[in-house]
């Protein structure tokens, strides 16, 4: 009887392995799992935050504007000064090998997305020992994001500044990320399921840690100036749909009288494209979101 027991938990055991398939990441030149990976202490990512970012979404799986985030990305690893990272040609095979051999895991998933982190690794004895490249997958829940677009996100505008971007421009995508951490502290304050959003030097707004905004006003799209914001991947695609659909488009300082009495907010980034604010300041937005829904629509048609 024991040695039955023992066979049927080495079977079960067995079960829950192939149910569960191991995500795989790389690392460095070698391939680990993704529960496994990690940095040295003294690695610039966690001494300084010195850390390149990119998150790139998969619609039915095919990576979504994938050459538009490797441009993205060499922005940032060129400003970042991470010239040992492989070149685009290189990272874009390292990342479909990173796709192939997690097929299993993404065969378990309802959707996935990239991700690219870099940083200028460890520096023993005060010299740099060469950058780190990580490309792990991460899970995305459509369910969630399918609740997002259907019912939109609350926004709180904070007294969280951007960092001045005589620090480190604001078209970069990195992971010193704590004006957006503290933003969405004091947003939850007052809505716990609020996205803060995060003003300038003259109290316009700019955008969350999750989305740039874009309002409507008179049948026209407004967005912050482009060097005030991240230059968002799905913000750019939203112009472009904009453009298609001949609604005009703006830059334009916005101030939060101005955000609160648009006709529309429109948010946008890489979790699901493009969806809206419910909320501004706890007071809901308008139910009327004709540009949202011709967007949303023209996105859909594109994924």
């Amino acid at each position: 009887m024991q040695s039955e027991r023992g066979s049927n938990a080495h079977t079960d055991s067995s079960v829950a392995r192939a149910r569960h398939a191991i995500r795989w990441a790389y690392q460095n030149g070698q391939w680990v799992e993704a529960d496994g990976l990690s940095l040295l202490l003294d690695d610039l990512a966690i001494t300084h935050a010195v850390t390149a970012v990119e998150r790139i979404r998969a619609y039915d799986g095919a990576l979504f504007r994938l050459q538009d985030h490797l441009h993205r990305w060499q922005r940032t690893t060129s400003v970042l000064r991470l010239s040992s990272l492989p070149g685009r040609e290189q990272l874009s095979s390292l990342i479909d090998q990173t796709i192939q051999k997690n097929a299993p895991w993404i065969e378990q998933q309802s959707g996935f997305g990239v991700l690219l982190v870099g940083s200028p690794g460890a520096t023993p004895n005060g010299n740099q020992n060469g950058s780190t490249l990580i490309i792990d997958l991460y899970p995305i829940d459509e369910a969630s994001m399918q609740r997002r677009i259907g019912d939109g996100t609350p926004i709180v505008v904070t007294d969280v500044m951007q960092p001045d971007p005589h620090c480190w421009p604001r078209d970069i995508k990195v992971r010193c990320r704590l004006h957006y951490y503290l933003a969405d502290l004091a947003a939850r304050q007052s809505d716990p399921a609020a996205l803060g959003v995060l003003i300038d030097t003259d109290r316009s707004i700019t955008e969350t840690s999750l989305a740039n905004i874009v309002i409507v006003e008179g049948g026209t799209l407004v967005s912050p100036p482009a060097g005030r914001i991240l230059r968002g991947i799905s913000l750019q695609v939203v112009k472009e749909l904009a453009d298609d659909l001949g609604i005009p488009w703006q830059e334009d300082v916005i101030s939060t009288d101005r955000l609160k009495a648009a006709g529309e907010i429109l948010l946008t980034g890489t979790s699901c494209g493009v969806w809206f604010a419910n909320r501004v300041d706890g007071k809901a937005t308008k139910d009327h979101r004709p540009i949202y829904q011709a967007l949303r629509t023209a996105f859909d048609r594109i994924i």
